[in-house]
């Protein structure tokens, strides 16, 4: 499919639904100022052309029970695409990796890691970090407060 030109109507819809996915669409056309056909057309054009990836529901962690969050700093010992990708392919696997970023610099990826507690975040790093093949430096930082989280991405 052809890339999208996003113009204001469109970028209003993308900032109302990334405020609630779940805003019905009559309310989302009087918002933008369509009716409603054209603005359900906007919302699949936009969906179908893969930048409304898919809608989620946003969970507050301690209320299920996952209070900790750990920011993971890794080093590998060589960089090369074999190595990556088996450290990412591991990755991918473990529910307690929310994020998983490579990095240029002098580490080569960030995990965002959520756990219960720290004897969680203990066995998560005993039995499944230490124990990747490749691995050879570990910066593990404890998150003692989230002063912002934000989801929605500004289009100005």
């Amino acid at each position: 499919m052809a890339e999208i030109i996003l113009d204001g109507t469109d970028r209003k819809i993308l900032e109302l639904l990334q405020r609630n996915a779940r805003i019905p669409n009559t309310e989302l056309a009087d918002e933008v100022g369509l009716t409603p056909a054209p603005c359900l057309r906007r919302v699949r054009r936009l969906e179908e052309s893969g930048i409304i990836g898919r809608y989620v529901a946003l969970l507050e962690p301690k209320k299920v029970g996952l209070g900790l969050m750990v920011m993971v700093m890794v080093t590998l010992d060589r960089q090369t695409r074999a190595v990556y990708d088996r450290f990412t392919a591991e990755m991918r696997l473990r529910p307690e990796v929310l994020e998983c970023s490579l990095l240029l610099g002098d580490r080569d990826f960030l995990l965002k890691v959520r756990v219960a507690d720290l004897e969680a975040y203990q066995h998560f790093y005993l039995q499944h970090l230490t124990a990747l093949e490749g691995v050879r430096n570990i910066n593990s930082m404890i998150v003692v407060s989230e002063e912002k989280m934000e989801t929605a991405l500004e289009l100005g």
